[in-house]
This record gives structure tokens, C-alpha cells and sequence, in this order.
């Protein structure tokens, strides 16, 4: 007998009105299955429908969103037309969320335990009853959770529960009898699994005095606080550094195999996807249209979106110089009307009919199914690449940009003190590329910010094209800060959402100086026709923008008072491999024509290999190695650099074949 899924989504669609009144359909006809402790990844570019699917399921869409067809079954329960009442029991107990972006998530006026103390209040005391889809427990199977505070002997602190006979779980004395100090212990040991150092310290700390990998983890602990059969994850990983995502990937892998737990994990990561997840389902345009089991449809792609994701995803064995591959043109306005395949102006093999026809999604194989109508007519996976494109880059120039014993110490609560550098020196080259890697709280965007004068230095020097200018004047930082511009992580929180795309870009030449009013709007509209935007974009505000078209935005607000320096601090972290592919294209390019130079601060090691002449490892506000990227990446001596290449994840098994593409690299452009 075949057990029925956890959850059962079929024929799933969500609406949106758009402000003009237009009706967008985000989500188109999504169907599939979860098991317990299965775990599925949901990728796709930004726009594709997959956050909306998730929030969907919980009826959690903002604004104008509605469920517009379709049913969600849990354990055989339609929560699409349940009251919210039932909704509210669910949402945390049954189904936790791990969201995005967690400064957003986080209230800042709220300590950190007091935020646990809320879920553990809410959703603690809950043991899991093994429900069939009447609701009526089995009583066969026992449960697993989290360890209330007390030492398991194990190092994910995962005790046994069980439930009685009648489905009910077992209330254990201690559970009953749980008071403030007995959830405090059990958020320390939240805190302690998911890798928060010194967690009884830090259960009194805010949101902002943690990194953004710390405050992700922060909503990791959160969500399994309530200990819930299904776990949704949208890109949980998206903001750690390769160590700590390797942490808590084989935490949400442990929880998975010991609890039950299904997993749904929302990402562009592929290299999380083949780590952490069975089953991928790809989507574009709002519907599927690939899925099937992850190292088939990773190793032998049926659908040409897929192809092209995975041949944009950056590899740590490409070496330095090596231009990634994206995908030509833009996913399609979901407020208009679709005729034929939605990927069809994107797609190198699209056919006639492609234009006209959309494609069901059909079985190819007895475990992938796609979307695609040349797919279905042939019997074979797409061809393989061709070889990677490694682009000749001029030799640096003359040092531009010198660090000498940077330190830098913040005073916290009461007189303790948290030293970010340590004794820091680096130098920079014209036309050079330097790498910046470490986890987080490595001092990395600290040392951005004090080489860009955003924070004042405690001791040391910066030397600027030979100038010591540690502790310039107000005239002279005005000067050093034209020279020195910042890309931020953020480009929506860095961009005004007051201002119009021209008036972003036109305040540095304001700001410093540069032109007269009659001749900024033309400088603007150059300076966007360098990032790849339209001039006539100008008018719109960034919430009009993709991700990857406000960091345009934000590079070109950077390029405007003509820098020698360009400081990148995360600028890709955030955005789809495909338009991470454009953006490290357009740096590139920008810096070949320009002669920057770019310190670029990224966790993604293969990223930060492709794009660097020279990569520099920070751990604990020092500088443990640095080297050409290469030979770093090839031959590291420090053990913690070793550490850090080792938890890279690999988009694809080492003994896969190569990923098939269905565009040339010639064929996209910065």
C-alpha cells in the first residue's frame, strides 16, 4: 500500500493586482507531492514564482495576492480553504518558515531571546502526533525533536518523543511544567545548534549586533523551534559564508532523516541544491517546467532554462579569468498576456510553434518531467557546452590602494569590546582585482568600510595612490571619497526609493561637484547605457527595477564621480545565477575599460576565483593567507582556507557529466 504524501499541492494558481489594476497571474497551474522527510528544492530566477508558491501554501501573500485555484493538502486537509483560525494553528507548528531576508524578519527593538521566547511560547510545547489524513493520530511511529535545554550526548542535540495510541503526544513533566527559565535554556540550545558562538551571551544581544549570516541563523532557530513536519526554506543560505552553510545544511540534512521533517528549500544555489536536496523543481514564468530527481535533472538537464542555469552557475575549479555564462534578455511581464512558451524569446532552440503552443508538462523519462515541446520530440538530454571562455585581462598597474596595520575595535554593552581588525595590510593594483573571503563576522565588510572612510580606523594606515590619508580633513575625505566609491549588498536598502533611477545616479555629480546642471542628465544617461540600462529608464524608480537591474543601478550611482577604487562588498550574493553572471561580466568589463580597481568581497569562493587576480582570507579580523587566486584556490596553505574550499558546495557530482547549454558565452553580454 502506498503511504499518501505529506503535502499534496495540485493544480495550484495565485493572482496578484498590479497598482495600474492589472491582473497578474504569478503563479500558473504548480502541481506536486512532498513525503516526509523528503527534501525539494524549488529553483528558478527571480520573478518565477517561487517564494509566491511558498507563502501560498500558508495563505501568507502580501498585499492584493489570492489563492486563485487549486488545492493544498496537508495530511489530506485543504489548507486553501481552511478558516484562519486553523491557519493560525498550522503556521509555525506544522509548517515553519525560514524567510529570506532577516533584518526584515527580526524586529531591531527586540532582543534576540525574547524573540525565541515568543515562538517557544507560541509553538514549544508541542510534540508531533503522527496524524493520517483524517487527522487521527496512528500511534505507530515515534517523534522526534529538538532537545528542551538538556544534553543528548549527540552533536545536533536531537532527543526522542513519543505519541500514545489515541495520536495525542505524550506530555512529558518537564514539557508541562515549562516556565521563562526553562525556555531560555531551550533557546540557548537553538542558538547552540545552528552555530551561534556563545549563545547564553548572545540571547541578549539585538538583531543589528549580529552579521547577516548570524542573523539568518537566528531565523533558522526560530523556525525549528517549533519543531514542524514541513520546513520551508526560502534562500536560508543565501547570506553565510561556505562554512556555515555547509553547517546548516547538514543540520536541516540531520533533522530531516531523524525527525521527518520534509524540507522545501527555495534557492539559486545549485551547488545547495546537489548538497541538501532528492528532488528539484524548476520553474519560470509562475509554472514548472522541470522536475524530477536531483542528479538527473543537474546531470541531464531536458529543459533548455535549466541548461542555462546550471551553465551560469560559477565553478571553483574554472580558473581565474574565466567569464561566466548567463542568459540572454529578461523573464516575461506576468501581467501580460502569455502566448506559447513562456521562455521561447530567451531560448537558442526554440521552434515556430515554440511562439504559439504552451507546453504541458509532460514525463520524458519515469522520473522527469518538463515543460518544453522540442524536448518531448527528442529522445536524448541536450548536448554538452562548450569549453569555459577565459578572457585575457591586462597586467595590473601601479599600486593605488595600501593598508598598513588596520585596526579597528566596537565597544558593545557595558565595556566589552569586539575587536573587527586586527592588524590588517593589503595593497591594490590599477586595473587589479583583489578577493576578500571569509565567514561572517570575519571583518570583511568592516574592512570595506573603513578603506572607503564610511568608518574611522583605531590604528594603522591607508595610503591612497602614495597619499596617507588615515585621517584626512574634511576637504581631504571629501576628495578620498570620490576616489573610493562602494557597491553595497542591498541595492534596494542602498537606493532611495524617493528618488528616480536619474536622481540616484545623478546625486554623487551633485554631491561632488561635477558638471553643470545642463550637463548631468546627459552624463546620467551615459553612465546608465554603461551598465546595460536604458536611458529612458531614468524617470522609474528602483521599485520598477529586477534585483540585478538596481544593482546596475547602484554601479553606475558608484561609477559617476569616476573612481579609482571600487569596493564590492557582497554585490552578487543576493541575485540569480544568471544575472550574477551579468553583473560579474559587467565589473569585468567596466574594469578593463576603466582601469579600476576592485576589492570584491563575496562568500562564494568559485565567484570570487573567476573575478580575482589575488584573493586575501580574513578569520577573526586577520588576514590568514592571501595569494594569486589560482594558486590559492589550487594549493592553500592555511588550514582554515583549506576548511573553506572544502565546504564549497559543487553544483553537480564530480562524476557527472558536463552540464549541457544551450547558448554560447559569446552570445551574452555584460
Amino acid at each position: 500500500m502506498t503511504t499518501p504524501p505529506l503535502l499534496d499541492v495540485r493544480g495550484l494558481d495565485v493572482g496578484f493586482t498590479t497598482p495600474d489594476g492589472r491582473p497578474l497571474h504569478a503563479v500558473r497551474d504548480v502541481s506536486f507531492t512532498l513525503r516526509r522527510g523528503e527534501t525539494l528544492a524549488v529553483v528558478g530566477e527571480s520573478g518565477s514564482g517561487k517564494s509566491t508558491t511558498a507563502l501560498a501554501l500558508l495563505r501568507m501573500l502580501p498585499g492584493t495576492g489570492r489563492t486563485t485555484g487549486g488545492s493544498v493538502l496537508l495530511d489530506g486537509e485543504d489548507l486553501a480553504a481552511a478558516t484562519e483560525d486553523r491557519l493560525r494553528e498550522v503556521r509555525g507548528a506544522r509548517i515553519g518558515m525560514i524567510f529570506q531576508d532577516p533584518m526584515t524578519a527580526l524586529n531591531p527593538v527586540l532582543s534576540i531571546g525574547r524573540h525565541l521566547d515568543e515562538v517557544l511560547r507560541a509553538h514549544g510545547d508541542r510534540d508531533r502526533a503522527v496524524t493520517d489524513a483524517t487527522g487521527t493520530g496512528t500511534g505507530t511511529d515515534a517523534d522526534t525533536g529538538i532537545s528542551t535545554g538538556t544534553e543528548t550526548g549527540t552533536s545536533t542535540g536531537i532527543s526522542t518523543n513519543t505519541t500514545t495510541g489515541s495520536g495525542k503526544p505524550s506530555r512529558r513533566p518537564e514539557n508541562a511544567r515549562r516556565d521563562k527559565a526553562a525556555r531560555r535554556a531551550r533557546a540557548v540550545e537553538l542558538l547552540r545548534l545552528v552555530g551561534i558562538p556563545d549563545p547564553e551571551r548572545r540571547l541578549d544581544d539585538h538583531p543589528h549586533q549580529f552579521s547577516g549570516g548570524q542573523r539568518q541563523r537566528v531565523l533558522i532557530a526560530m523556525a525549528l523551534a517549533g519543531e514542524p513536519d514541513i520546513l520551508l526554506a526560502d534562500e536560508p543560505t543565501t547570506a553565510l559564508d561556505a562554512t556555515v552553510q555547509d553547517q546548516i545544511l547538514t543540520l536541516l540534512g540531520e533533522l530531516t532523516r531523524t525527525t521527518g521533517t520534509a524540507l522545501v528549500l527555495i534557492t539559486h544555489n545549485m551547488g545547495v541544491v546537489a548538497r541538501a536536496c532528492e528532488r528539484v523543481l524548476v520553474m519560470y514564468g509562475g509554472t514548472v517546467v522541470e522536475d524530477g530527481p536531483t542528479a538527473e535533472v543537474l546531470t541531464r538537464p531536458r529543459h533548455p532554462y535549466t541548461a542555462g542555469l546550471l551553465a551560469a552557475v560559477p565553478r571553483l575549479s574554472a580558473p581565474s579569468g574565466t567569464r561566466l555564462t548567463g542568459i540572454p534578455g529578461t523573464p516575461p511581464d506576468l501581467s501580460l498576456p502569455l502566448a506559447g512558451c513562456a521562455f521561447a524569446a530567451r531560448c537558442a532552440l526554440a521552434e515556430d510553434h515554440c511562439h504559439t503552443t504552451a507546453p504541458p508538462l509532460v514525463a520524458l523519462t519515469d522520473t522527469v518531467r518538463a515543460a518544453c515541446l522540442p524536448a518531448a520530440e527528442r529522445a536524448e538530454p541536450l548536448p554538452p557546452p562548450p569549453p569555459p571562455v577565459r578572457i585575457e585581462r591586462p597586467a595590473p598597474g601601479a599600486v593605488v590602494l595600501a593598508a598598513e596595520g588596520l585596526r579597528k575595535t566596537y565597544r558593545g554593552r557595558g565595556r566589552r569590546t569586539f575587536t573587527a581588525l586586527d592588524d590588517v595590510s593589503l595593497t591594490l593594483a590599477a586595473g587589479e582585482t583583489l578577493g576578500i573571503v571569509g565567514e561572517s563576522g570575519s571583518g570583511k565588510s568592516t574592512l570595506a568600510r573603513v578603506l572607503a572612510h564610511a568608518h574611522p580606523s583605531d590604528g594603522g594606515r591607508i595610503l591612497l595612490e602614495g597619499k596617507d590619508v588615515t585621517r584626512p580633513g574634511r576637504a581631504e575625505l571629501h576628495a578620498v571619497r570620490r576616489r573610493v566609491q562602494m557597491v553595497f549588498q542591498d541595492p534596494y536598502a542602498s537606493l532611495n526609493p524617493r528618488m528616480t533611477v536619474g536622481e540616484i545616479v545623478a546625486e554623487p555629480l551633485r554631491a561632488f561637484g561635477l558638471g553643470t546642471p545642463a550637463e548631468r542628465p546627459g552624463r546620467v544617461a551615459e553612465l546608465l547605457r554603461l551598465v546595460g540600462l536604458d536611458p529612458a529608464a531614468a524617470d522609474r524608480h528602483p521599485r520598477s527595477f529586477s534585483g540585478g537591474q538596481r544593482q546596475r543601478v547602484g554601479i553606475a550611482r558608484a561609477l559617476a564621480p569616476e573612481p579609482s577604487v571600487l569596493i564590492c562588498d557582497e554585490p552578487v550574493s543576493a541575485l540569480d545565477v544568471s544575472v550574477q553572471a551579468q553583473i560579474v561580466g559587467l565589473l569585468t568589463d567596466l574594469q578593463r575599460d576603466l582601469g579600476l580597481a576592485l576589492v570584491f568581497i563575496a562568500h562564494d569562493l568559485a565567484v570570487v576565483r573567476q573575478v580575482s587576480h589575488r584573493i586575501a582570507v580574513m578569520h577573526e579580523g586577520r588576514i590568514v593567507e592571501t595569494g594569486a587566486a589560482d594558486e590559492l584556490c589550487e594549493r592553500p596553505r592555511d588550514p582554515y582556507t583549506r576548511a573553506l574550499l572544502a565546504a564549497a558546495p559543487e553544483p553537480v557530482p564530480v562524476t557527472a557529466a558536463p552540464v549541457p547549454v544551450p547558448v554560447t558565452a559569446e552570445a551574452v553580454s555584460a
